[in-house]
């Protein structure tokens, strides 16, 4: 979708303009005027999964630059199998020797492969080890070999952490997983992991909701996403044939009620926003100790634009969340 944007980054709607917010940081109000993509409004839209080659020397920068501003040591490791890469604080305090977090990255199932930008500034801020799991992508390897990947992991996890130890969480397609790593959970009677983060996600891969229609995974800029019945959605090809509502699939059909506490983030630009929002509030109905924070016109992962002060605000939130859950539940 093309909307008519100015220098000063409104946005022109039929008529009605959408300025930039003015209580917004001075850098996330450039970052939200400006197509820091580079996109071509012109250019014909493609398959996500061929933009691998692009992609992965950005991922490898975000991954460089998060390295730079939050110290931290990483180790390349196999668990369960499955490549993961262990992020270790510089320094790890007594009390958090038997913690961990399990990170799922970003990138719409079908890229991202060693995307640390989620573990890295985590593992600093709280001073828990997070194992950031590179599962199989998509559409080579569709559902649930993603969930397997994570679920693996996890039950490797139990064999050295309490459950009320460990966390699980993250954002985009990593949400999802996240949401699905929980409903496999529950049909394997494992124990819940102490709490978990959806980011810029939901619970099901069935229908979005409203603002995918209106947004772009970068605000007003680039291109819709595809239908999720779409060829060259990445969505479809992630389920490779699997029916989405599969309660697996779409946990928001499954019995909720034993999932552990879970925070949701997301922007008032996310194309994702209404399936997150729906998200929770199918959390809150199952009786889950559901908590949800929205940033005013951030889009998709805004937290993956490391300068932003938002993005500052929305990594302690999330730091403040597991450093609390696995306290709490450790305690108790």
């Amino acid at each position: 979708m093309s909307y008519d944007i100015d220098a000063s980054g409104t946005v022109n709607l039929g008529g009605n303009l959408v300025r930039v917010p003015g209580t917004l940081s001075p850098e996330a109000q450039h970052y939200i005027s400006q197509d820091l993509w580079g996109t071509d409004p012109a250019a014909e839209p493609v398959p996500m999964w061929t933009t691998r080659e692009v992609t992965a020397p950005a991922f490898a920068a975000l991954n460089q630059q998060a390295r730079q501003m939050f110290p931290v040591n990483i180790d390349e490791v196999d668990i369960a199998g499955v490549r993961c890469h262990r992020v270790m604080p510089l320094s790890l305090a007594e009390e958090n020797r038997s913690k961990v977090l399990l990170n799922f990255h970003g990138g719409g199932f079908v890229i991202g492969s060693g995307s640390l930008v989620e573990a890295i500034p985590i593992a600093n801020i709280t001073g828990i080890p997070v194992i950031a799991v590179d599962y199989r992508l998509a559409p080579e390897h569709p559902y649930p070999a993603a969930v397997d990947d994570a679920l693996a992991v996890y039950r490797d996890a139990l064999t050295s952490h309490s459950p009320e130890h460990i966390g699980v969480y993250g954002s985009s397609a990593g949400g999802f997983i996240t949401g699905q790593l929980l409903a496999r959970i529950a049909k394997a009677g494992l124990p819940m992991p102490a709490c978990a983060g959806v980011f810029s996600a939901g619970g099901d891969l069935i229908d979005f909701g409203d603002t995918c229609q209106i947004f772009t995974l970068n605000g007003f800029f680039g291109h819709l996403l595809f239908p999720l019945d779409h060829e060259m959605s990445e969505v479809r090809a992630y389920l490779g044939g699997t029916d989405a509502r599969d309660p697996l699939v779409s946990p928001v059909l499954s019995d909720m009620s034993g999932f552990p506490p879970v925070l949701l983030l997301s922007g008032t630009r996310d194309a994702v926003l209404s399936a997150t929002t729906n998200f929770h509030r199918a959390l809150r109905r199952a009786g889950v100790d559901a908590d949800l924070m929205v940033f005013d016109a951030m889009p998709h992962t805004h937290w993956y634009a490391l300068h932003l002060p938002e993005t500052a605000e929305a990594l302690r939130v999330m730091a403040d969340f597991f450093t609390c859950k696995l306290a709490a539940t450790a305690a108790g």
